[in-house]
């Protein structure tokens, strides 16, 4: 009995000095927010959050709840009655005005910067600011962890009902890498977690020796980087669907590159091929970030988080605006 009395308070300092590791480091690594549980469970990714639900479209998989508010990677986040991350629009298009649908992944809704601070909000309200006519809407459809087959189902059977002038298709190296499965019904959102009662530092412990077991957020099946022509082959069946839906319903499609990293010169002759045939614009502005180092990390969330940050975005912003006022896509 008093060998287990001599335990108790070695114990209760190991205990006591893994707290104060745990909490020293989440501080480290994501900031004072680590110490608030609703801010530190929004560090999350999407599908495993309360924002998202099934989409009664199997090829859109899910979607944002509509009307729904709270803390997403540690900003303030909300959705309209639409199920958006931006602010309400009137379905019926208003006279005098040019809407453009913006579809796209986590670069697009845009993940950790408030909803007025992505790219597309900035671009509307400067193109809203000018002397010219008509008024300009920017549509958000973007939602985290979409993949192409997510993207092109969104513009299918959502964005083209909001009667839009131009729809903008935002593609990252991550959109890219998610396998293009057939559709089924029997599709399944993966559990919620709560990032504020996982251990931050037993977590990187296990990474650096290799234990980590590198869950995938969304639990779907990705192509690997190296495998150039299975992600060319998704991309140019995007670039044909979109193409033939622009036909279509006589809407001009532009896909728009975002990401650190350029696509390389092979993938891109491919892609602009296809974007010929299809009649599909491309913006390549995944060109316009500076090489990792001091001058990308400014542009950066954290360096835990390689989200584009405010800055990030209104250099995107300034980027696409000018490449769609060159493709003369935009009202004079």
């Amino acid at each position: 009995m008093s060998f287990i009395r001599k335990l108790v308070p070695i114990a209760l300092l190991v205990v006591a000095l893994f707290v104060v590791i745990e909490f020293s480091y989440r501080i480290y690594v994501v900031g004072p927010i680590a110490l608030n549980p609703f801010r530190a469970n929004s560090l999350n990714t999407l599908m495993r959050s309360e924002f998202v639900q099934l989409s009664e479209y199997p090829d859109v998989f899910f979607e944002l709840k509509p009307d729904a508010e709270g803390w997403f990677k540690g900003v303030r986040f909300a959705t309209n009655s639409a199920g958006m991350a931006d602010q309400e629009y009137a379905f019926e298009k208003p006279e005098d005005v040019f809407r453009i649908a913006v579809v796209g992944s986590s670069w697009t809704m845009a993940s950790g910067v408030e909803v007025d601070q992505s790219w597309h909000a900035v671009l509307e309200r400067r193109l809203t600011g000018r002397d010219s006519h008509p008024g300009i809407e920017m549509l958000n459809f973007g939602v985290e962890l979409y993949g192409l087959r997510e993207i092109v189902g969104v513009v299918r059977h959502k964005a083209l009902d909001w009667n839009p002038d131009l729809v903008l298709v935002a593609v990252t190296n991550f959109t890219t890498s998610l396998l293009w499965e057939e559709s089924t019904d029997k599709q399944i959102l993966p559990d919620r977690v709560y990032p504020f009662f996982e251990s931050y530092s037993l977590r990187a412990l296990a990474n650096v020796a290799g234990l980590s077991k590198n869950a995938r957020p969304d639990d779907r099946r990705r192509i690997g980087l190296d495998d150039v022509e299975a992600r060319i082959g998704q991309l140019q069946r995007a670039l044909r669907e979109l193409g033939e839906m622009s036909a279509a319903n006589e809407v001009p499609v532009a896909a728009v590159f975002l990401g650190y990293v350029p696509f390389g010169a092979k993938a891109e002759a491919a892609i602009m091929q296809q974007a010929a045939q299809s009649g599909v614009t491309i913006v390549f502005a995944n060109h316009i970030f500076p090489p990792p180092g001091k001058a990308r990390l400014k542009l950066q969330i954290s360096p835990y988080d390689r989200h584009p940050n405010e800055s990030g975005h209104e250099l995107i912003a300034d980027y696409i605006g000018d490449a769609l006022a060159a493709e003369r896509l935009l009202p004079d």
